[in-house]
């Protein structure tokens, strides 16, 4: 039998044995909820590492297929930058020329700016325009036509020339063509596929709020400068790009040179019409009614500004054919819609190039045949269902010509103007003149300041009133038009060197 001291040994070594075996119960629990908690982790993390592997190869895929189609983006406000007038006058084939111009300059800054890059790259261009206003205008300018939507040859010429080069009809809404280009440009703006974008809408500042997000992003958006370029843009720190061969371009208002303007009030004129009796115009005629024979009187003052007058105008600098070149205004989309006026409201005639000798005798063997009709020809239409005058087509030489003789004689409303169809000069722009005669636009036709301030809605849009008169309705005392040419009130021609032209012309 075992004793006390045994009994209580063994005692012990139960309760050791059972407090051991209760550790190491709890220890396993721990072991096993550690494991469990390690395996939720696991399928966890598994989980995400599929998702991820997933993700990345879709956008491998997504990658691949962005490098195998890359592409540049050329964005071409068609009522702001018109193409070149040979190209435009050439109809389809110009389409066709356009395309090719246009895709060979892309090209060529491509290469400038995205290096070898390039090569690998097709070029998209998206053009959209209000076709049928469009033609209207330019029919005006004697380019198209005079047919609806006349234009449409060259554009539809032009989208087949090109893959993806597409001339788009925006409608005849405002803003349809602004609209259709934010959108392009939104969509493509952060396209990987689209390595660049050239933006050709910088006449418009509407567009300012759609390009600044892209500030100094040199490497994704180039300007494109053309006609009526406006300033703000430059301030985008971003490359600003010319295509001299592909739209007609002219040289902005902050690089021209200063005009030579001097505002000294000139003497007044006598209307020799009062005189006559055959005034129409009454107390709104602008030159002094006096009676026959009674003398207008002369201040001191008026003395005074008569010698300042006569000083300056002996001794005022004649513009030569360069100056009006570099700073008159070209034919854009502006000037077919409005009317350019300077600072001081005073209305400024397009550019007119002078024509070669050849292309006025051409022009005088034409008018032999028969003469041409101005009204239609420059004015847009004659409304003279018997007219006799030329209506068939004429070149564009020709039609040259008369825009550069009918500029040399002045219209009745002066630089107030506001006639779109006014096809006559309200200032001159003769290389050489002095104001001397024949010329017939006087001292302050010679310093007009021909920085474009504005453009105003022309008369035809803006109210009822009469257009601009055209030659057949000149009726001031300067003189008169004849039926040999412009002349005095006794009908001597003023510019014998243009007789000969002037007779086959219906002025």
């Amino acid at each position: 039998m075992l004793g006390d001291s045994e009994l209580q040994a063994l005692n012990s070594s139960l309760k050791t044995v059972a407090d051991d075996n209760q550790r190491h119960h709890q220890e396993l629990h721990r072991l096993l909820d550690q494991f469990h908690f390690l395996l939720e982790s696991y399928n966890r993390l598994k989980s995400d590492y599929e998702e991820e592997k997933e993700g990345r190869e879709r956008y491998k895929k997504l990658a691949r297929a962005q490098e195998r189609n890359p592409f540049i983006l050329v964005l071409v406000d068609g009522d702001g930058y018109l193409f070149k007038e040979y190209l435009i006058k050439a109809g389809a084939e110009g389409g066709v020329k356009a395309a090719r111009v246009l895709n060979d300059s892309i090209r060529d800054l491509a290469h400038e700016r995205l290096g070898i890059e390039a090569d690998q790259c097709r070029i998209m261009v998206r053009i959209y325009s209000n076709i049928l206003g469009l033609s209207k205008s330019m029919a005006r300018s004697g380019l198209v036509r005079h047919e609806a939507r006349s234009l449409s040859t060259f554009a539809s010429s032009f989208t087949r020339a090109q893959d993806l080069f597409d001339y788009v009809d925006a409608g005849d809404k405002k803003e349809g063509a602004d609209y259709k280009i934010r959108e392009m440009f939104r969509l493509f703006a952060d396209n990987n596929q689209c390595k660049h974008i050239f933006f050709a809408g910088c006449h418009d500042t509407g567009y300012l709020s759609l390009i600044t997000p892209y500030r100094g992003k040199t490497d994704r958006i180039t300007l494109v400068k053309a006609a009526s370029f406006h300033p703000e843009f430059e301030r985008l720190d971003l490359p600003v790009r010319e295509l001299p061969t592909v739209f007609m371009s002219t040289q902005s208002a902050g690089n021209r040179a200063p005009s030579p303007t001097i505002s000294i009030p000139t003497a007044p004129k006598l209307c020799t019409y009062y005189q006559k009796g055959t005034c129409r115009y009454g107390s709104s005629c602008k030159k002094i009614h006096i009676s026959p024979g009674q003398q207008l009187s002369k201040t001191p003052e008026h003395s005074t500004r008569l010698s300042i007058s006569s000083q300056d105008k002996n001794h005022t600098t004649a513009r030569e054919s360069e100056f009006y070149s570099k700073n008159l205004p070209y034919m854009n989309v502006k000037s077919l819609d409005f009317i350019p006026v300077n600072k001081d409201g005073e209305r400024i005639d397009t550019y007119v190039p002078p024509p070669s000798p050849e292309v006025w005798e051409g022009y005088v063997q034409r008018s032999k045949v028969r003469k041409l009709c101005n009204n239609y020809h420059l004015g847009g239409s004659c409304g003279n269902e018997i007219c006799e005058f030329d209506h068939s087509p004429v070149d564009s030489d020709s039609l040259n010509v008369m825009k550069h003789i009918l500029r040399q004689h002045v219209c009745s409303k002066g630089t107030k103007c506001r006639a779109l169809n006014c096809y006559v000069g309200h200032h001159c722009q003769k290389g050489g003149c002095r104001g001397s005669k024949p010329c017939r636009f006087g001292w302050r036709g010679h310093t007009l300041d021909l920085t474009v301030s504005q453009w105003e809605t022309p008369v035809e849009r803006s109210t009822s009133a009469d257009s601009s008169a055209s030659p057949d309705s000149v009726d001031d005392d300067s003189g008169a038009w004849t039926t040999t040419g412009w002349g005095d009130s006794n009908g001597s021609p003023l510019e014998p060197s243009f007789n000969h032209t002037l007779s086959n012309m219906r002025l």
